[in-house]
C-alpha cells in the first residue's frame, strides 16, 4: 500500500498552529543534523539561519520544480490569499518527484481559469473543436493577438488568453489541482475487478488512455474511483492491474467536441443544452444543473427542459423508451452502465463516440467515450422527434 506519510515531505508545509506567532515550515531534506530534520517543523526565523531566503526553484532537486516562490515570503502570500490553503496542503503531501511529474509534461504551461468550461476553436473566433473544463492543463504553442494556440490532450486549437493562467500562477494552480491518476495504457479494453486478484469478478471494462483517480496502490494493483452510483452516496471503485496503467500526478486535459448542427432538431438541441453544464459539480442526490446533480439527476433535469419526464434513478430510467444497439445509437440516447450490481449509472450520448455525464464528486460533469466502461443498455427516450 502506498504510504503518503512515509514520503519525503516537500518544502513548505504550513502547520496548523504557529510557533510563537510565526509561520511554521517543514523541510524536504535534512539541511543539517539539527534543527532541520526532514518533516520537522521549524520557525521561519530559524529556517532563515539555515538557508538563503530564495533558492533556485528552476532545479527540480530543490523541491518545487520551477515554481519560483520565496520560502520566506510564502506565509505572507498564503495569508494574503495569493497562494491558497489547498495549494499549501498539496505541497505538503507531494514529493519533489510528484511535483516534477505534474510540470515536466509542459514546456509552456497554461491552465484554464474558468467556472465551467472554455471553448477551444479551430481558429481565433472560429468553429468550436473542443472544450477545457475548469483547471485543465495545456501546452501554449504561440500567441496571436488575444488568443493562445494550445495543445491539450487530443485537441490543438485556439483559446482566449483572458481565461488562461500562465507562468508561476499556472504552476502553483497545477500543483494544487493535480490528482494522482491512473492513465490506462492497455491497447484494448482493460478489466476492472471487484478485488485485487485475477480470480476476482470482472465488474466492468475501461478504455485505453482514460484517466481515473487513484484511491490506493497495493501489491501490483491500482484501486480506482468509478462513477457514483444512484443508490449509494459513496463512489464506486474497482481494481486494475498496475501493469496496464501509468500512475502519476496529472492534470485533466481538453475533450474533443463540436456542437451538433443539421436538421435532427430535438436531439441536437438536447445535446447542446446538456453541454452548457459541462464542468459543473456532481452532488449525490442532486438534480440542479447549476448547483450540482448526480448522474440520473443530470439526465432527468436535461430532458425535463424539453417536456420529457423521466424517473429519478438510473435503474428506472433504463426502463423508459426503446432499446437500441450501439450501431443504431443517436445523439440524445441514454447509455446505461453497471459497476457490479444492477444498473447504477447513466450518460447522454452526444455523438462522435462520446457521452456527457455526471461522473462523481471528484470529476463532476464530464465527457467520456461512450464505451469508457462496458455499457449495459442503450435507450431511445426521444423517439423519432
Amino acid at each position: 500500500m502506498k504510504n503518503v506519510a512515509g514520503k519525503r515531505i516537500l518544502t513548505i508545509a504550513l502547520c496548523g498552529s504557529m510557533l510563537a506567532g510565526q509561520a511554521v515550515y517543514a523541510a524536504e531534506e535534512p539541511l543539517q543534523a539539527d534543527p532541520a530534520l526532514a518533516g520537522a517543523s521549524v520557525a521561519v526565523t530559524e529556517y532563515r539561519n539555515i538557508v538563503d531566503s530564495r533558492v533556485d526553484m528552476t532545479d527540480v532537486n530543490t523541491g518545487m520544480a520551477g515554481v519560483s516562490v520565496s520560502l520566506d515570503d510564502y506565509y505572507l502570500a498564503y495569508e494574503s490569499g495569493e497562494v491558497s490553503k489547498s495549494a499549501t496542503i498539496a505541497l505538503a503531501t507531494m514529493t519533489s518527484s510528484d511535483v516534477a511529474s505534474v510540470l515536466e509534461n509542459y514546456q509552456n504551461l497554461g491552465v484554464a481559469n474558468v467556472e465551467s468550461y472554455l471553448n477551444v476553436r479551430e481558429e481565433p473566433d472560429g468553429a468550436i473543436i473542443g472544450k477545457m473544463i475548469r483547471y485543465s492543463g495545456c501546452e501554449i504553442l504561440e500567441e496571436e493577438g488575444d488568443w493562445y494556440k494550445i495543445k491539450s490532450g487530443p485537441v490543438t486549437g485556439y483559446v482566449s488568453k483572458e481565461f488562461i493562467l500562465t507562468g508561476e500562477d499556472a504552476k502553483i494552480k497545477a500543483i494544487e489541482m493535480a490528482k494522482l491518476r491512473a492513465v490506462v495504457t492497455a491497447e484494448s479494453n482493460l478489466n476492472v475487478r471487484e478485488k485485487p486478484t485475477t480470480e476476482s469478478e470482472i465488474i466492468t471494462k475501461i478504455c485505453s488512455e482514460e484517466r481515473y483517480d487513484v484511491l490506493e496502490e497495493v501489491d501490483g494493483w491500482v484501486k480506482i474511483a468509478l462513477e457514483g452510483a444512484d443508490d449509494n452516496a459513496e463512489e464506486g471503485y474497482g481494481y486494475i492491474s498496475a501493469e496496464y496503467a501509468d500512475v502519476r500526478y496529472a492534470l485533466i486535459e481538453a475533450y474533443e467536441f463540436s456542437p451538433l448542427t443539421g436538421s435532427t432538431g430535438l436531439r441536437n438541441s438536447v445535446v447542446n443544452f446538456a453541454m452548457n453544464y459541462l464542468g459543473n459539480r456532481y452532488v449525490w442526490g442532486g438534480t440542479s444543473l447549476t448547483n450540482g446533480a448526480d448522474c440520473s439527476g443530470f439526465v432527468l433535469s436535461v430532458f425535463a427542459n424539453y417536456g420529457i419526464y423521466l424517473p429519478r434513478v438510473a435503474a428506472a430510467q433504463a426502463g423508459v423508451g426503446t432499446s437500441v444497439s450501439s450501431s443504431e445509437m443517436l445523439p440524445g440516447d441514454l447509455v446505461f452502465y453497471s459497476s457490479g450490481g444492477g444498473i447504477d449509472h447513466v450518460g447522454i450520448y452526444i455523438g462522435n463516440g462520446q457521452i456527457i455525464h455526471a461522473a462523481n464528486s471528484r470529476r463532476g460533469i464530464i465527457i467520456s467515450p461512450w464505451n469508457y466502461m462496458s455499457p449495459t443498455r442503450i435507450m431511445n427516450v426521444i423517439g423519432s422527434r
